[in-house]
């Protein structure tokens, strides 16, 4: 698709056109008027272009540097340690720097990052990334990390987990114990093993419909975020129990469905035999497209307090996305 402005107000009825009739009367609830509109026009414009200094293979000296050389510009995303948009330069000119190429600049969606940055490690912790390919996130906690302490990174796809290992070699990952299984066995197998617990649930991915890639868009269904909704559960479940007393799991999501995002810690939340609560993100995490969760939905109402997990809407500097952050009390 060619360059459009997100303030194309063509956009909005070209998304209108695009998506099922069930899931844009599912957004009008969701979003405020300003909000609908905003998010639909990022399914048919360019996303920003967002990265990360990956600082086990370079500095941000270096990379300002080479950016300057290059004649491209970015600044800096205030919520997002390390993140930077990029201004002034294309995707492609961005990835033929030296350092991209070595693995010093890492392309990634601003709200993605800040899913590892709530999980606030430290390097002495035990870490696990549940479902961790294609190692986007893992790479960038074993960054945070700075190589140091425990960090496991599970997906139980075999064949993604060759995509995986490519980036945290180019990445220079030497922290990182890989398998491949069933996250939700993990509580099982890995039971109060870890300080800190990523699980970046499969989800049915909303905010990354795009009209020029309409697969997705056509996949969309009720029932499919049904079925993905128990197996959400049933991830939050094994990584509370993963987690050690006190520690904390952050769950996240790249979808707008409150079945996938608020209810689904809800339900896990009511469970008798797990003691734990949503707390508070660090606030120099929060974007300004942050909203607040729901709370209601479809005549059932959220009976546990989420109220510190964080909805993302699309802007002009990152994408939609959901994180929660929450404490095994007991």
């Amino acid at each position: 698709m060619e360059n459009e402005s997100c303030t194309n107000i063509d956009l909005v009825s070209k998304a209108e056109e695009a998506l099922p009739p069930l899931a844009l009367e599912r957004f009008s609830k969701l979003f405020s008027i300003e909000d609908y509109a905003t998010t639909l026009r990022t399914f048919g414009c360019d996303k920003p272009i967002t990265f990360r200094t990956n600082t086990l293979q370079t500095n941000e000296e270096q990379v300002f540097a080479e950016l300057q050389q290059g004649g491209m510009e970015s600044k800096p995303i205030s919520w997002c340690p390390l993140g930077r948009q990029l201004t002034t330069g294309t995707v492609r000119s961005l990835q033929s720097l030296p350092s991209s190429l070595h693995g010093g600049i890492y392309i990634q969606a601003a709200s993605s990052m800040l899913a590892a940055h709530a999980m606030q490690v430290t390097n002495e912790m035990r870490v696990l990334d549940m479902c961790a390919a294609p190692g986007s996130k893992t790479s960038q906690l074993a960054a945070i990390m700075g190589n140091q302490g425990m960090l496991i990174a599970n997906d139980r796809s075999r064949k993604r987990l060759y995509r995986l290992r490519d980036i945290l070699k180019t990445q220079g990952v030497t922290n990182v114990e890989v398998l491949c299984g069933q996250g939700e066995r993990l509580g099982q197998s890995h039971a109060d093993c870890f300080d800190r617990v990523l699980v970046d649930v499969p989800c049915s991915g909303e905010s990354r419909f795009r009209l020029d890639k309409p697969i997705r868009i056509s996949q969309w269904s009720m029932h499919e975020i049904q079925k993905l909704s128990k197996l959400q559960e049933q991830l939050l479940i094994a990584a509370l129990r993963s987690v050690v007393v006190g520690g904390l799991v952050v769950y996240s999501t790249c979808t707008f469905a409150p079945e996938e995002n608020e209810f689904v810690i809800d339900k896990v939340l009511s469970r008798n035999t797990i003691d734990a609560e949503v707390v508070q993100i660090p606030k120099h995490l929060i974007p300004p497209s942050a909203r607040a969760p729901i709370t209601t939905w479809d005549g059932r109402e959220v009976l546990n307090d989420v109220t510190s997990s964080m909805r993302i809407i699309p802007d002009e500097t990152t994408t939609g996305f959901f994180i929660a952050c929450i404490r095994r009390v007991s």
